[in-house]
């Protein structure tokens, strides 16, 4: 069921678990960007020449390419549900999205490994783990790239590395990302400053969908910019430590507030309950900050009869894909926000403050 609720000897850097740092880092992404030499990038292909690449590569990746139980599903026959809920998955980005035939995506049964076809490039592997284990996603996204040049000729300069239709991905075509939850510091007036920080050391800061989108629910994905002149685990280790300093920082503003300013702590989850459970009208982005103040809650233990895997499926059950997949129907926003309103509150009708 697809939908469901070159060698390095760099020494590695021990993975900080999301666990221990009170689930500040929720999930992690390596995604690796290829082309097949000689062909034209898929903006630069019309329809025949992208249909042509997608039908030679994909019943490939579907045995050969060392991912469990592969599904390929093509973007000409999906519905705009179906797409929106693989992109809040996360399996595929916004510009696959929007793209039409010869486009798709090969998924895993687990939907840790995702291969994009057609999308800015030919071939982007990604996958997905939890926490900060940037490392474990890493070898397998390298084992599935290893397979894959043995049967495809990349498009490969020995000056410049891995050849990309952005330049800003020419070199390993890497890009590593660590999803972030930082309410903490939104409510220190602390977090203005830390991305200013981040974007300083030269490392992208997006939301929760990517690129172009906004940070929903106060998550946010931190990724390294730069691709050319260094191998990928030096790319990798140093994400990992800046993030880890992002990371120490959302605790201590989050130890600071329970502290200093329980007050501001306890409204800003308190208030996201009461609304919640009296709602009858949600946008999307307004009930991903109430879940986000939720999630804190439970995280600094003030919430009763709730977990934080509770709220992140709630998260995700609310987005407008899988909320029109659970009902079976297509709904305009409107409606959606009426029923996504509805969902909320029975799931959360007997959820408590303590104390």
């Amino acid at each position: 069921m697809l939908l469901r609720s070159a060698a390095h000897t760099r020494r590695r850097t021990p993975a900080r678990s999301g666990v221990g740092v009170m689930g500040i880092a929720i999930s992690c992404r390596v995604r690796l960007a290829r082309n097949l030499r000689g062909l034209k990038f898929p903006d630069w292909a019309d329809e025949a020449e992208r249909q042509r690449l997608f039908d030679q590569v994909t019943p490939w990746l579907a045995t050969d390419a060392g991912i469990e139980q592969p599904r390929i599903l093509s973007m000409g026959e999906l519905d705009d549900a179906t797409r929106a809920l693989l992109r809040e998955r996360h399996l595929i980005s916004r510009d696959l999205t929007e793209r039409g035939p010869g486009a798709g995506v090969v998924v895993s049964a687990d939907e840790h490994v995702a291969i994009m076809i057609n999308e800015e490039d030919h071939l982007r592997v990604q996958v997905i783990e939890p926490g900060m284990d940037l490392h474990a996603a890493w070898d397998v996204a390298n084992a599935v790239d290893a397979r894959m040049e043995q049967r495809f000729d990349y498009a490969f300069s020995s000056k410049l590395g891995f050849l990309t239709a952005c330049p800003s991905n020419v070199g390993t075509g890497l890009r590593a990302s660590v999803m972030v939850h930082l309410l903490g510091l939104r409510l220190t007036n602390d977090l203005d400053a830390v991305l200013r920080a981040l974007e300083r050391l030269h490392l992208t800061v997006r939301g929760v969908g990517g690129e172009g989108s906004e940070a929903a629910g106060h998550m946010f994905q931190i990724s390294n910019q730069e691709t050319l002149g260094e191998d990928e685990l030096t790319l990798i280790d140093d994400l990992l430590e800046t993030v880890g300093d992002v990371v120490q920082q959302e605790r201590n503003a989050r130890l600071r507030l329970q502290r200093d300013t329980p007050e501001v702590l306890l409204d800003c989850v308190s208030r996201a309950l009461a609304i919640i459970q009296s709602a009858r009208v949600m946008e999307t982005d307004e009930a991903l900050d109430y879940l986000s103040a939720l999630r804190l809650g439970v995280e600094m233990g003030l919430v009763r009869r709730l977990n934080v895997a509770e709220v992140d499926g709630l998260t995700l059950g609310i987005q407008p894909g899988h909320l029109q997949r659970e009902l079976g129907k297509t709904l305009e926003p409107p409606r959606r926000d009426i029923v996504r309103a509805k969902v909320m509150r029975e799931v959360l009708a007997n959820v408590m403050l303590r104390g």
